[in-house]
């Protein structure tokens, strides 16, 4: 595969995160450009890649599944108007629709952010809507559970996703039609993602897309699962 300039993307996402204004941004416009065109070429070869692997992938064009840099502030106390990442997300029928897909962040090694503050792979569904995680956790109840927790149990699956899996922000209380499951760990989440954080120097070896593109293949049977369920719903995602 192609050799991309993940090392000026960081550059320009390094400057972006002291110098987030317009002035600065329309003065390095050439700068945004080049970074942005390379991440865009980029995502395209993983897309085309994945497509190969995840039929259902078949179809989606790359414009549907990028992530505007621009910064929605109207709900936000931070007034930046750019981000400080690049973000792809790979999902059936683009990423305004709710499923389960594999997401590609770039962001430099950022101590101030700890949620964020570094690039990672991602992948399955991440805040679904109400209706659509009610319909998630009614297929673990009742006997997709077992499914999922075969896929984590996989050797490979726990190597490539040692970081699978928030341990909080869960259901405090069961619903009462889904209680006393043996999976009832997997009931209670609101997400249904596992992560895989990358080091900067990750991000900058030769091999780097072949390495995204066997994670995202690691997580196929992952997202499958979930997708099956939702197939025929047209639930319209966050994104």
């Amino acid at each position: 595969m192609k050799k991309y300039d993940v090392e000026l993307m960081f550059d320009f996402l390094r400057q972006i995160k002291i110098n987030n204004n317009t002035e600065w941004f329309h003065a390095n416009k050439n700068f945004y450009e080049k970074a942005r065109d390379g991440f865009k070429e980029m995502s395209q070869e993983i897309l085309t890649k994945m497509q190969n692997i995840d039929p259902k992938l078949q179809g989606l064009e790359i414009k549907n599944c990028i992530f505007r840099f621009n910064r929605d502030t109207r709900f936000s106390i931070d007034k930046a108007p750019y981000k400080r990442h690049f973000g792809v997300y790979l999902v059936p029928g683009g990423k305004k629709k709710v499923g389960a897909g594999y997401y590609l962040h770039l962001q430099p090694l950022d101590k101030d952010d700890e949620e964020y503050g570094q690039s990672l792979l991602d992948i399955g569904i991440y805040m679904p809507p109400t209706k659509a995680a009610k319909i998630i956790r009614e297929e673990i109840f009742y006997g997709g559970g077992e499914k999922l927790q075969n896929f984590l149990d996989r050797q490979d699956v726990k190597e490539r996703f040692s970081e699978s899996f928030e341990k909080d922000n869960l259901l405090k209380v069961l619903p009462k039609n889904l209680k006393n499951s043996p999976f009832d760990n997997l009931i209670r989440h609101k997400n249904w993602d596992l992560v895989h954080l990358l080091s900067d120097e990750d991000c900058f070896k030769e091999d780097f897309l072949d390495y995204v593109i066997e994670t995202f293949k690691i997580g196929k049977d992952w997202n499958d699962l979930f997708n099956e369920v939702l197939e025929d719903c047209n639930f319209e995602s966050i994104f």
